[in-house]
């Protein structure tokens, strides 16, 4: 059994929420503190399988500018970040480019896309 003290940041209160349960097993026996059910959801997922919104920056190849922001169209589990900035670093894109273009579509397999974040 492991027991964690989660800082939520679903809002600006910043409950601290402490979860028991078993992550590998993805089994939760209690969940206190929260002040909100969106709360309550956040620090479960946090406990079993925590994700994120990989934010980078890819090379161009063209442009004026050098790099191009970048970002995962949703969150993406957290033990992939340093794999997937390895894949990013292999990239490299051609101007045009507008914010919300899909540079890897379902990026490494994750269900999310990686859009542009600027323009070229």
């Amino acid at each position: 059994m492991v027991t964690k003290d989660i800082i939520c940041i679903t809002c600006p209160q910043g409950c601290i929420i402490k979860v028991t349960g078993d992550p590998a097993k993805g089994e939760i026996t209690s969940c206190e503190g929260f002040k909100c059910k969106r709360g309550k959801v956040y620090a479960e997922n946090e406990f079993i399988r925590p994700l994120r919104i990989l934010t980078t920056s890819v090379k161009t190849e063209g442009a004026v500018v050098p790099l191009l922001p970048v970002r995962t169209s949703a969150p993406i589990p957290k033990e992939m970040q340093i794999e997937a900035m390895a894949e990013v670093k292999k990239l490299t894109v051609k101007a045009p480019m507008k914010p919300g273009d899909v540079i890897v579509a379902d990026f490494m397999g994750t269900g999310a896309d990686l859009v542009a974040s600027g323009s070229l």
